[in-house]
């Protein structure tokens, strides 16, 4: 399904040709380590460059070129896997077969892509200061933003004690302080320094052949100096040694409990599809054991739900409570794993589970971004395609699943109550 083709030093593209989708698709992503300095200057980097080349010189006329090639977009990307950023562009054009003859898209939409990447709007040879103030103005908006919804901010901050020490435990944007520090001087050397150094991963989904789409992007990288230097693998701790608890105070109305544990296993484990069925009979869906037995029949969270972050090898389970329920509720999430474990899953729970997964699978098939998203993971760490996920999901038995809890350790206990609690 998937073709991958090496562009030039360090420049992969990840093809798929298909006749799906009324649109087609190509990401751009700089493969970059994640650490407190670059991950600001990271998140800015795209914002800056959308904001004006040479030849479409700002939002108006950037805007007015992507509605002369028939309502195409091209948005930012910053994406975290594991401890790897992805960084870059999402473009999405339609389909030339759906034009009057002879109309192209991809192939403009290729060329102002190369505008904007490599020939952004300089004054004095630095990336334009307006445009720089602005877009860090926006971007320490976001992080504060993200900071005053408690439920996010308390899930960042167990994910920080958690992993004290690894780079997963940065933000993806970054801190606010960092990004008020940024100057048209550091990030124009970013800039370069990327383009220069981070592998690229291109993504492409449409009705070209790998080798057309291949044809077309090839020319974006002649003559760019490259040094490439792969990101350092992602940390991954197989296991929890201690149980840390952690308790802070803030203006809330609600608590948050948050609880981190370490999978062991990853997306290219071969009980990883154990482990995502595990997820959902657990804590994923309106089915599950935390929503079913702990939110609804025992009223003791206003809302509860685990993820796999199949990259990092955590599971996270996030949820709403009184204050005065955190040590049921923490005790009362516990013990449904430990169920899990035991191998207390009913066949309705089980079948259920996985008829919710199955159909998250498929729907990741169903529009060119998720099919983006997927494979993109892919090339940060091998793991099955959505296909073969699809044959292996049916076949799992509660002994599979069994297996994968057993395999989980819990690493840190945070709450977040009230000042006055």
């Amino acid at each position: 399904m998937i073709e991958t083709i090496e562009l030039a030093v360090g420049v992969t593209l990840l093809a798929v040709q298909t006749e799906k989708f009324k649109s087609g698709c190509f990401s751009f992503n700089l493969m970059r380590p994640h650490t407190k300095a670059a991950a600001p200057l990271d998140a800015l980097l795209p914002s800056v460059l959308l904001r004006g080349s040479e030849r479409w010189p700002d939002m108006r006329a950037i805007s007015m070129r992507l509605d002369e090639l028939y309502g195409a977009t091209l948005g930012t990307l910053v994406r975290l896997r594991g401890e790897t950023k992805l960084t870059g562009f999402y473009a999405d054009f339609i389909e030339e077969a759906f034009l009057p003859a002879g109309e192209a898209v991809f192939a403009p939409m290729v060329e102002f892509f190369r505008d904007i990447l490599f020939h952004p709007a300089l004054e004095n040879g630095l990336l334009n200061a307006r445009y720089v103030e602005s877009e860090k103005q926006n971007l320490i908006h976001a992080i504060e933003s993200a900071q005053n919804d408690k439920r996010v901010y308390a899930a960042m901050r167990m994910r920080r004690i958690m992993c004290e020490g690894e780079a997963a435990s940065i933000p993806r944007l970054g801190y606010a302080g960092d990004v008020a520090a940024i100057t048209p001087e550091a990030l124009t050397a970013h800039w370069r320094t990327v383009l220069r150094t981070a592998p690229i991963m291109l993504f492409y989904a449409g009705r070209r052949t790998p080798q057309e789409a291949a044809a077309l992007f090839r020319p974006l990288f002649d003559g760019l100096e490259r040094d490439p230097v792969s990101p350092p693998p992602t940390v991954v701790r197989r296991s929890a040694e201690t149980v840390r608890e952690v308790t802070e105070s803030m203006d809330v109305t609600q608590g948050k409990l948050v609880i981190g544990m370490r999978t062991g296993i990853t997306a290219s484990d071969p009980d990883y599809p154990a482990l995502v069925l595990l997820n959902s009979v657990y804590g994923s869906g309106v089915t599950s054991k935390l929503f079913v037995n702990v939110r609804e029949k025992r009223s003791l969270c206003y809302y509860a739900s685990s993820a796999v972050e199949k990259f990092k090898g955590l599971m996270i389970v996030s949820s709403g409570i009184s204050f005065d329920q955190y040590e049921t509720a923490r005790d009362a999430i516990l013990a449904e794993l430990d169920a899990c474990r035991r191998g207390e899953i009913t066949p309705e729970e089980l079948e259920s589970a996985r008829r919710s997964l199955i159909s998250a699978v498929r729907a990741g098939l169903d529009t060119p971004a998720a099919l983006d998203d997927w494979y993109i993971g892919m090339s940060i760490e091998p793991c099955d395609d959505p296909e073969t996920m699809l044959q292996k999901l049916p076949a799992l038995t509660v002994g599979d699943v069994v297996r994968a809890a057993r395999r989980i350790t819990t690493d840190t206990i945070y709450f977040l109550k009230g000042d006055e609690a």
